[in-house]
C-alpha cells in the first residue's frame, strides 16, 4: 500500500527541525567526548517523505555513487529503524579523523574504518533517539547493533530501506548534518524509517 507524504503545517515543521536540532547537539557533545575535539553541527534541513515519494536526490547530488550505510532497528515504543548515510567521500574523511590520519590518507576502507564508522554512527543514532525520547516523553528508545552496506545510494533507497525496516514502514524523517571538526566538514544524514502508526503516534503525543 502507498502512503502519501504527510502535508506538515508550520508547526509540525518546526517541531521536526527541533528534534534535529537539539540531536544534533547531543550528537556533537558525544562526539567531542569521543574525538577529544570541538564538534560543531549544522542542521540545514529536515524533511518527513513518504516511502513512495523518496528520491535520491533527496540525499546525495550523485545518487549513483557508491556510499555507506549504517544502519540500526529502533527497539522501543516506536517501531522502524536508523540509517546514517555517508558519500564515499565523506566515509574516507571521516576515516581520516576517527583513525587520526593525516586528511586523505584513506583511500579505501577497511574492516577497521567501517568499524570506526559504525561507532561513529551509533552514537549518533542514540543522541538523536534520546532527543525523540525526550521530546515526545518516551523512554527506552535505544538502536540495536548496527550494520554496514556499501552500495550506491539508488540500491540502497530502492532495496535496503524496506528489506532492512520491512514493508510497515511508511515514511522517512531526513536529517542533514553538516559537522565541522577541526575545520573539516562532513556531510551526512542521520534518516529514521518509521511505520505509520509511529509517525501518528508522535504526531499524536505532540499534539500537533
Amino acid at each position: 500500500i502507498k502512503m502519501a507524504p504527510y502535508n506538515l503545517s508550520t508547526l509540525q515543521l518546526d517541531t521536526l527541525k527541533e528534534i534535529g536540532n537539539i540531536g544534533a547537539g547531543n550528537a556533537a557533545t558525544a562526539l567531542g567526548q569521543l574525538l577529544d575535539k570541538v564538534v560543531m553541527i549544522d542542521i540545514p534541513q529536515v524533511k518527513l517523505l513518504g516511502l513512495d515519494a523518496l528520491n535520491t536526490a533527496d540525499f546525495f547530488k550523485e545518487p549513483k555513487e557508491i556510499s555507506l550505510a549504517i544502519y540500526s532497528k529502533i527497539l522501543g515504543p516506536l517501531k522502524g529503524g536508523t540509517l546514517v548515510l555517508f558519500s564515499k567521500s565523506d566515509s574516507l574523511r571521516m576515516s581520516d579523523i576517527l583513525l587520526q590520519r593525516s586528511l586523505g590518507q584513506t583511500q579505501l576502507l577497511t574492516l577497521v574504518d567501517m568499524s570506526a564508522l559504525s561507532e561513529t554512527a551509533y552514537i549518533l543514532c542514540c543522541s538523536y533517539l534520546n532527543a525523540v525520547g525526550d521530546i515526545l516523553n518516551l523512554k527506552q528508545l535505544i538502536p540495536s547493533i548496527p550494520q554496514v552496506a556499501v552500495d550506491n545510494i539508488d540500491n540502497i533507497n530502492r532495496v535496503l530501506v524496506k528489506k532492512f525496516v520491512g514493508s510497515e514502514v511508511s515514511h522517512i524523517m531526513s536529517i542533514e548534518n553538516n559537522i565541522v571538526i577541526d575545520a573539516i566538514t562532513i556531510n551526512l544524514f542521520v534518516t529514521f524509517l518509521l511505520e505509520q502508526e509511529s509517525v501518528k503516534k508522535a504526531l499524536e503525543i505532540l499534539g500537533i
